[in-house]
């Protein structure tokens, strides 16, 4: 880009000096030398100055896009930080994920045992509780069995 703007100055002091020259070989010798001096001082002017001011152009346009570099890398950085804070809250979350499965499924496991626990505990219970009953028919079957006599010697002594 710098060598561009070089390369386009150098053709325009180029056709400036072909201008002037060419303008300047109609006048006569003696006027072709105080003008060609003038001309020559006159370009020399000009093109000091748009050297300079061509300078400080492309000083300017070194500092924009260095600003602009400096300003682009922020950005990128700024950026960075929120992609990698997602990133990373994304990894714990699918962490956290597995994690509450694993309790849930410990959980059912742990439910599921307390369960056929309590179903066995219940059906022991209920074998105890028909052993029981059987047993207590069998004592009212014999107290049945033994009331007329009782009432027998109930009457026998009154």
């Amino acid at each position: 880009m710098f060598a561009l703007m070089f390369v386009l100055l150098g053709l325009g002091v180029v056709c400036l000096c072909y201008r002037q020259l060419h303008q300047t070989s109609a006048l006569s010798v003696g006027m072709m030398e105080g003008s060609y001096r003038d001309t020559l001082e006159c370009a020399e002017e000009d093109i000091t100055d748009k050297v300079v001011f061509l300078e400080k152009r492309v000083t300017e346009l070194e500092k924009d896009t260095a600003g602009q570099g400096e300003h682009h890398r922020a950005v990128n950085l700024l950026s960075l930080f929120p992609l990698r804070r997602a990133n990373a809250l994304e990894e714990q979350l699918k962490e956290q994920e597995l994690r509450a499965d694993q309790t849930l499924l410990e959980e059912i496991k742990k439910q599921r045992e307390l369960l056929s626990k309590m179903e066995r505990e219940k059906s022991i219970e209920i074998e105890n509780l028909q052993a029981r009953l059987q047993q207590l028919d069998e004592e009212n079957g014999e107290l049945r069995s033994c009331v007329p006599c009782l009432k027998a010697n109930i009457e026998r002594l009154e």
